[in-house]
């Protein structure tokens, strides 16, 4: 029986068969890095997204932290960073990403976590929070049911990839992140009892 049980987590990541995607997760070759902050309560979620863009994307960098101090130890220095990286979270001073001119930024910066969590921690790290910033003026509609976003207009940050880099690269297939998604949302939907799960309509 313990056997049965081992061989039924993925050792990839770490989850059992039944919600596990890595076999729908195939090689997106993005020329555009990429680096994620995860907020530490994120880590292991078993409906997280994260774990998409570490099995497809070419270039991607996750760092688990909140704190400066945590960011750092975590491999993110932050005394590199500077007006060649941009943050992807919406905000008084955020640009619309389909209207401008990105030529400049070399690397993108993601905030994995809850909307209160990804705010804080900008909040705890001025220089992330300084960084040039930009927000999607025409995201996707968002497929990402199992969890519930503060808005309509939100995306997990699997989905906020996906599309991030089909604006910076028009040419990638990021096609391989929506499959897994959608794998993702059905394999966990299977989960839950039949007659709850009226509760999460899919678009």
């Amino acid at each position: 029986m313990n056997r049965q049980k081992e061989r039924a987590i993925c050792p990839h990541c770490q989850l059992h068969a039944n919600i596990c995607v890595c076999d729908q997760c195939q090689a997106v070759a993005n020329s555009t890095p990429i680096t994620v902050i995860q907020h530490p309560t994120e880590v292991g979620r078993s409906k997280g997204t994260l774990r998409i863009l570490e099995r497809c994307l070419g270039q991607v960098q996750v760092v688990v932290g909140e704190s400066p101090q945590q960011l750092q130890q975590a491999g993110l220095s932050l005394a590199d960073l500077n007006a060649s990286t941009a943050v992807l979270f919406p905000g008084p001073s955020s640009q619309p990403l389909e209207e401008a001119n990105t030529s400049t930024i070399k690397r993108w910066l993601l905030l994995d976590g809850t909307w209160r969590k990804a705010a804080k921690i900008l909040h705890q790290n001025p220089q992330i929070a300084g960084l040039p910033r930009f927000h999607f003026a025409h995201p996707p509609t968002s497929q990402y049911v199992i969890r519930k976003a503060p808005a309509e207009h939100h995306l997990s940050t699997a989905e906020a990839a996906s599309y991030l880099l089909q604006t910076l690269e028009p040419s990638l297939d990021v096609q391989p992140i929506n499959t897994a998604m959608a794998a993702l949302v059905d394999r966990q939907l299977a989960q839950i009892p039949p007659e709850l799960r009226n509760r999460y309509q899919k678009t």
